[in-house]
């Protein structure tokens, strides 16, 4: 596929994760996370924060969700895929732009979805524990 045709499937991809929110699934291999169901051993687990890696994708300021292309989430059983997050309101999203690679933190909650509790930029495709609490942060919200 030619560049510019390869970037508008790309657009178009990136704007399906945002339309259609009364889907449960999205195409293909792309999840909704708000309708996620989670594993019963991730509700059990001690820790209450679990962290991924991945690239952004797309970005809905308005919603406060982020697109992303990640790598699996081992503490939550999760395989790689594309999947859209909820953000928490303490997280500055204006640091982040599609294409960047960031590692994540999600934070969990009683019921319903994990949302983005801390996101920053790397440049690794594996885990650093503890990177964007460490200060190299666009946010975390209290927990």
């Amino acid at each position: 596929m030619n560049r510019p045709l390869k970037s508008i499937s790309c657009l178009a991809t990136a704007l399906a994760m945002f339309a259609g929110a009364a889907s449960a699934q999205m195409p293909g291999d792309k999840m909704d996370h708000d309708r996620m169901d989670m594993p019963a051993s991730a509700s059990m687990r001690p820790s209450h924060m679990f962290e991924g890696v991945g690239k952004v994708v797309a970005i809905d300021l308005e919603n406060r969700k982020i697109g992303l292309d990640h790598g699996p989430v081992p503490a939550l059983h999760w395989p790689a895929m594309k999947m859209a997050f909820h953000v928490l309101d303490s997280v500055d999203l204006s640091s982040v732009n599609p294409g960047d690679r960031v590692q994540f933190t999600l934070h969990k909650v009683e019921n319903g979805p994990y949302p983005i509790a801390e996101i920053c930029l790397t440049s690794d495709t594996e885990i650093s524990p503890g990177l964007c609490a460490a200060g190299s942060r666009a946010g975390h919200g209290a927990h």
